[in-house]
């Protein structure tokens, strides 16, 4: 296996090459390679890193687990570049895996603060049960596998990261496999990654409700081909059935567009839509903010003053975030809409603005550049789209 060099942020590490590892049509597939590293997370690992020293200024203190290390770029980054982190556990099951952890451990003077294995993921975690403060899943496909083990090595209060990159499933391509491994239906709509987002929380919560943990977000965000959560992890029966109250369903209507939002996970769902049209349901799934506007902030706030190479992108990308936190589930896309009313799209910011004036909440949102979140009756935005878009 050929290696090589790459910097991020702070951090050096020893990665396979990827001009080792192409397909025919010329893109690198990590996959491919014989220890598992993505230069194309970097974009999340910055924010990873950013969202960490947040948590640590929190909670006074990190005690972190990275169970799916690969090369060790999470677990050497914490080291390297988070301030207040006690220690640090990376393993990857894969011998070549653990060595090169060890290699980049070394290049990067962190001996004292990491510690390496290389075990199951499953079994790292349940064999710390209780010890971590920040657990970090960050898999090859679906965290369901490991959510459990992840909520069991928490301590009483922490942080659980969560990124998924089974998008197809968690969108509704492959409903069947999202059904299998989240339990919940997923619902192709123009807020599918949305919807993607929300069952990937509130599958997480229901697995830490059995071991009467209440996961509360932080912050989450759909970026290329990944879903990435942060949960704020606290104890208590009374805690956890609070969280349940904000899990529910999503019924959409294909025909006007319009969406219901339910609470409750086992409830008889509508069937018709307004417009008598019948209605498809999504969920259970998290139906209550996607994001703490004000950890958003302290993370933006801390990516600004790094130089990270993407730091830009990422600052733009969180402060959408911060945005949209205060909104209600599922957005609106303007093209959607403009196709259902046979309306040319109105400028974004004017029609922005005229929602605002008649009292109600407007946002952008980053899971599309054409989508927008609002509180407002559906009839109320078709009003004012339609009156904006005769401005054209």
């Amino acid at each position: 296996m050929k290696l090589k060099i790459v910097t991020e942020g702070q951090t050096k590490l020893e990665v396979p090459d990827p001009e080792e590892f192409k397909t025919g049509a010329g893109d690198y597939v990590p996959s491919l390679a014989e220890v598992f590293y993505n230069p194309k997370m970097e974009f999340n690992r910055d924010i990873s890193v950013s969202a960490a020293q947040v948590s640590a200024k929190r909670l006074g203190g990190l005690w972190l687990c990275d169970p799916l290390s690969g090369v060790g770029a999470r677990g050497v980054r914490y080291a390297k570049e988070v301030k207040g982190v006690s220690s640090i556990l990376a393993n990857d099951h894969s011998p070549k895996a653990a060595e090169l952890i060890s290699r980049n451990v070394e290049m990067n003077g962190v001996g004292g603060i990491v510690e390496v294995q290389k075990k199951d993921a499953n079994v790292v975690l349940w064999e710390n049960k209780g010890r971590f403060n920040f657990v970090d899943l960050d898999p090859f496909g679906s965290p369901a596998p490991f959510i459990e083990a992840a909520c069991a090595a928490l301590s009483r209060k922490g942080v659980l990261a969560v990124t998924a990159t089974d998008t197809a499933p968690l969108c509704g391509s492959q409903e069947l496999s999202c059904i299998r491994r989240y339990g919940a239906r997923p619902l192709k709509t123009e807020y599918c990654r949305e919807l993607g987002v929300r069952i990937l929380i509130g599958f997480a919560q229901r697995v830490a409700g059995k071991h009467d943990m209440a996961l509360t977000p932080l912050l989450s965000h759909a970026t290329q081909h990944y879903f990435r959560s942060y949960l704020h992890a606290d104890h208590g029966a009374k805690k956890s059935d609070d969280v349940f109250g904000d899990i529910g369903h999503v019924s959409h209507c294909f025909k006007c567009g319009r969406r219901q939002v339910s609470r409750g996970i086992a409830r008889v769902m509508p069937e018709l839509c307004k417009c008598g049209n019948g209605l498809s349901h999504a969920g259970p799934l998290w139906i209550g903010p996607l994001a703490s506007q004000d950890f958003v902030k302290e993370v933006i706030s801390d990516v600004a003053n790094r130089r990270f190479r993407l730091r830009f992108h990422e600052v733009s990308l969180l402060g959408l975030c911060a945005d949209e936190s205060a909104g209600p589930p599922t957005f609106y896309n303007v093209n959607e809409l403009s196709s259902t009313l046979k309306k040319p799209p109105p400028r974004m910011d004017e029609f922005g603005d005229r929602i605002k004036e008649s009292g109600f909440f407007f946002s952008r949102t980053h899971f599309s550049g054409n989508g927008f979140r609002t509180d407002a009756p559906f009839e109320e935005i078709v009003k004012i789209f339609v009156a904006a878009s005769s401005q054209i």
